[in-house]
This record gives C-alpha cells, sequence and structure tokens, in this order.
C-alpha cells in the first residue's frame, strides 16, 4: 500500500540508508506524484515506479511483495497500465505466470499513444457526423442552431488532432525532435 512506499521512503532517506535503496524509493514516489497529476491511483504510481527501477521483469507476487498492495489491487492496477501502454505482460519459457515490464521506449508508448488519439477522434468524428444527420431532421430552434454550430467546430478540431497524429505517425520521437529543431532554426534565422 502507499503507505508502505511513503514509510519505506522515509525511512532510506536517512543518512544511515544504503544509497541504491534511496535512490529507487526516489523514483517510485516520484512516480506516484506523476500517477496522481494524470488522476491514476497511488497505486498506479507505485507499480510504474516499481517496474522502472527494477533490473528485469517482475512477477504480480514480486509486485504485491515490493508495494504491499494486495494482489487484486495490483492485477486490476496492471490491467490497467497495460491497456494504456505504459507496461507490457510476458511470459518466460516454461513458466505459466504473468510477468510484466516498464515500457522503457519512447517510441513505442508514443506510438501507442497516437493510436489511442487517432481511435478517439475517429470515433468522435463519427459521432458528430451522425449527431448532424440527426439534426438535419429537427425543427428550427437556438438550441438546434447551438448544437450545429458546436458539432462543426468540434469536427474541425477533431480532423486537426487526427491529421497531426497521421503526420508524426511515420517519425521516431529522435526524428520529430531533429524537424522541430530544424524548423526553429529556421524560423529563428528568419527573424534576424
Amino acid at each position: 500500500m502507499y503507505l508502505k512506499v511513503v514509510v519505506d521512503f522515509q525511512l532510506m532517506m536517512r543518512e544511515d540508508a544504503a544509497p541504491v535503496e534511496a535512490a529507487k524509493r526516489c523514483v517510485v514516489d516520484a512516480s506516484i506524484q506523476m500517477a496522481n497529476l494524470l488522476g491514476h491511483s497511488d497505486a498506479a504510481g507505485a507499480l510504474i515506479g516499481s517496474l522502472f527501477v527494477a533490473d528485469g521483469p517482475l512477477s504480480m507476487d514480486e509486485l504485491v511483495e515490493m508495494t504491499g498492495y494486495s494482489k487484486s489491487t495490483v492485477s486490476i492496477n496492471m490491467t490497467f497500465l497495460e491497456n494504456q501502454g505504459i507496461v507490457r505482460r510476458m511470459r518466460r519459457p516454461g513458466d505459466k505466470r504473468n510477468y510484466y515490464v516498464i515500457m522503457k521506449n519512447i517510441d513505442e508508448t508514443f506510438k501507442t499513444e497516437n493510436e489511442k488519439i487517432r481511435q478517439m477522434m475517429q470515433i468522435q468524428i463519427a459521432a458528430i457526423g451522425e449527431a448532424e444527420r440527426i439534426l438535419e431532421g429537427a425543427e428550427r430552434s437556438d438550441e438546434a442552431e447551438w448544437l450545429r454550430n458546436h458539432f462543426s467546430s468540434m469536427r474541425v478540431e477533431c480532423v486537426k488532432a487526427r491529421k497531426l497524429i497521421d503526420l508524426v505517425a511515420p517519425f521516431t520521437i529522435d526524428e520529430l525532435i531533429e524537424i522541430l529543431e530544424r524548423e526553429v532554426a529556421i524560423r529563428e534565422a528568419g527573424e534576424r
């Protein structure tokens, strides 16, 4: 549970704490804070942090032991984190247990998140189209007109988001940084 992580972290920060353990607890605590900023639970953050500092895949039982959370809490949060593209489940040859690793390659996570956004925009664009078709038969009213205008502007925003995702999808993070740095340099040179 988070309390165990906090207590352990505070103990690790004492002068007699092993630096390696204190460093790990620092990262776990930061992971909890980041998870909270994203609206995720302390457990999700503690699990992310635990996987981040692990030197290899961890089993469900190892995650339970490391964090102090119940097996059901760990299971629920690992499923959530896996669906978010933050962790990946794997199996070791000859072992039926699930092991988990954090996605340390930012390009994998970036592509996963981009695909989710692309799918969300497709769903929203389709819903807007259907809503607009329904409104075609509606009587003229201020509310119906407001909805038509609102849906039209929402469609524009969703199409822009989808276009951005389509444009960045073929590139790695390093390639995008290089492209943007080049563009910034060109713009700055033009301003002088």
